[in-house]
């Protein structure tokens, strides 16, 4: 009779799955790194046209209530209509 042969643990396998182990933690560990970094360059990139954003956005507002003014619609009946008020005088330059 053949005895089938026994598997043992030595400490020589243990050290093999520890090792096989680490550095299956250690690949991952990289990636997921390297992942957070993308994750933060497109973070960093968002941010900075949100705020581009959000600075264009008060531009936007500020014109509008500027547009709404009297004193917009003075300035552009005298730069585009060629308007003037009552007590104003008109110089007409030729060129």
């Amino acid at each position: 009779m053949t005895h089938a042969r026994r598997f043992r643990v030595t400490p020589r396998f243990v050290a093999l799955v520890m090792l096989v182990c680490l550095v299956f933690a250690c690949v991952v560990f990289i990636d997921q790194q390297q992942k957070l970094g993308e994750v933060r360059a497109r973070e960093a990139e968002l941010n900075a046209k949100y705020a581009a954003l959000q600075a264009e956005e008060q531009r936007l507002e500020y014109m509008i209530e500027y547009a709404k003014s009297d004193e917009y619609r003075i300035q552009y009946a005298r730069e585009k209509l060629g308007l003037v008020l009552p007590d104003d005088i008109k110089f007409n330059i030729a060129e």
